[in-house]
């Protein structure tokens, strides 16, 4: 039994991972309170799920409506500059 091999070679793959939930958008996450929430029209459980799973150190999906409401003040004041 020449040329069997006794031992296994596995090989782990070079995995890319986009995310797109950066620090600036947990930071802003975190600093919403419900009067803002409200203005922003963010869902309290969207909201809340969210926060929670920043405050556990977990990965956060950030869907892009959620993402434009919370970076929409930002755009105003940018467009305002012009």
């Amino acid at each position: 039994m020449s040329g069997v091999w006794k031992q296994l070679e596995f090989s782990i793959p070079n995995i890319a991972i986009k995310r797109n939930d950066n620090s600036q958008i947990r930071d802003k996450i975190m600093s919403i309170d419900p009067e803002k929430r409200k203005k922003l029209k963010i869902n309290k459980s969207t909201l809340w799920y969210q926060q929670k799973k920043i405050k556990e150190g977990k990965t956060l999906k950030v869907y892009n409506k959620t993402k434009v409401r919370i970076e929409w003040p930002v755009l105003v004041n940018l467009l305002k500059k012009f």
